[in-house]
């Protein structure tokens, strides 16, 4: 078994200078670009969580309604899509697959400014996660090959800042508009007519993607590294029901550092996107204005969110350098321990101030499996897998993270305390069970993942 790995991985290998990736200082700027996609791709979607007052009234839903609109609608088929998007990004051009994906959650998030209805917001909200699904299987994979193992996670680093910055600057803008919806909750538009300030909103943080789009779509595509020989590019022609038999056999392969990547990940994630019920804890426990709310959960989160980015991606590349090859996972399972702490204790805090203060550390260690999760998973997968890798990264922390993280709150609230006023005990039991046991798969597959870095690094020697 160990032996067929090492042929594929070494049939990867680069064959002459035509696999040279591209400089350093084009794959920076490549990255930046890159980040700003992500910017807005969060802010488009993080948007929704400081408008839930005035969506549940003028829509007529409740808490559980609106998480599906965060989980649901957008998080099943973000995910879901992005399995075919990986695989077409492990063969096709990942640039053009990006700005088209751009370009469409722009639109659709524009149309959700339009929507009249619940039905009719829900089917936006599902257009703006299949567009956002084509950005990060296509974004690891590029990074891969503009940047070697060592340097590849403070370019994910870099990258994964668009989480915080978009989501940051989302609480800010939101808590601002929710504030002026108090003071005048219609506009009239000329030729639209009379609309929501909330909706509005949509149409302000959509149009700019367009722009986006079209500077992404100036980018220059890297050469693919470690996939030149023919046998390989028979492979990567293959249809989606062989690339989806060739990544089951890669998860049997490795089990354990399987189980640790992506379900270890996803549990990790319930605790990070609990926080779209952040905002409004401050607003139902304290009393706080949607304004001050805002600014507090957006500027903990531009502060502390690309603090903790960054350090992963620098530690995880000094461990790395050091020869300690399993930092990104080793990192990623004490960052488990380290958000769970204060996820747990910071909606029990008994002054709103003691509340803000734990988003600090809570909002650094969130930042930490975007970076270190896609770093490692790039680091063990043959090319013509990694964008199929990323994205069942993407799907597993979709259903586990980005559908469970805001749903599972909101079960405790509706269905169990039977209280609005109790979101606070929801969230703290949310948090409290999973961090733990996240922290456990984690570690699971460190020896494993020692062993396939082992496997890929003597395939790759020269």
């Amino acid at each position: 078994m160990t032996e067929s790995v090492s042929v594929d991985i070494a049939t990867a290998a680069p064959a002459d200078s035509r696999l040279r990736r591209p400089g350093g200082a084009y794959g920076w700027y490549a990255t930046v670009v890159l980040m700003v996609a992500y910017t807005f791709s969060f802010l488009d979607r993080q948007i929704l969580n400081l408008m839930i007052g005035p969506i549940e009234h003028d829509l007529n839903i409740g808490d559980s309604a609106f998480a599906a609109l965060t989980g649901g609608a957008f998080g099943i088929f973000y995910t879901v899509m992005g399995l075919p998007i990986g695989w077409m990004a492990d063969r096709f051009n990942r640039k053009w697959i990006v700005a088209v994906g751009i370009a469409s959650w722009s639109v659709m998030t524009v149309t959700c400014g339009f929507a009249r209805s619940f039905p009719q917001l829900v089917v936006s909200r599902i257009g703006v996660g299949i567009g956002e699904a084509t950005l990060s299987p296509s974004a690891y994979s590029m990074l891969s090959d503009y940047f070697d193992k060592a340097r590849l996670p403070r370019a994910m680093g870099l990258y994964t800042c668009g989480i915080f910055i978009g989501a940051g600057v989302a609480m800010i803008l939101g808590g601002a508009v929710v504030t002026m919806i108090q003071q005048t909750p219609t506009a009239v538009l000329p030729i639209v007519g009379a609309m929501r300030s909330w909706q509005l909103v949509f149409l302000v943080v959509g149009l700019p993607g367009i722009v986006v789009a079209l500077w992404l779509s100036t980018l220059r595509e890297p050469i693919r590294r470690d996939h030149g020989t023919e046998t390989e590019a028979a492979k990567a022609s293959g249809n989606l029901g062989e690339g989806l038999k060739e990544l089951f056999t890669f998860l049997v392969r490795y089990p354990w550092m399987c189980l640790s990547l992506f379900l270890g990940s996803g549990l990790f994630s319930i605790l990070g996107y609990a926080d779209a019920w952040y905002p409004e804890l401050f607003i139902r426990t304290w009393g706080w204005t949607p304004s001050m709310s805002g600014l507090v959960n957006g500027g903990s989160s531009l502060i502390a969110g690309p603090a903790g980015l960054i350090f992963a991606g620098w530690m995880s590349s000094r461990l790395i350098a050091r020869g300690k090859v399993d930092a990104c996972l080793r990192l990623t399972a004490i960052g488990a321990i380290g958000i769970a702490l204060p996820a747990t204790l910071m909606p029990l805090m008994p002054t709103p101030q003691l509340m803000a203060l734990c988003l600090l550390p809570l909002k650094f260690f969130v930042g930490f499996p975007p970076v270190l999760i896609p770093s490692a998973i790039q680091m063990v997968a043959p090319n013509r897998l990694r964008g199929q890798l990323g994205a069942l990264f993407l799907l597993v922390v979709g259903v586990i993270g980005v559908s469970c993280g805001p749903i599972l709150p909101a079960f405790f609230t509706d269905y169990v305390f039977k209280s609005h006023q109790a979101l606070r005990y929801s969230l703290s039991i949310s948090t409290g069970v999973v961090g733990p046991i996240a922290f456990l798969i984690l570690i699971l597959g460190l020896k494993q993942f020692r062993q396939r870095w082992a496997q890929v690094a003597g395939a790759l020697q020269p």
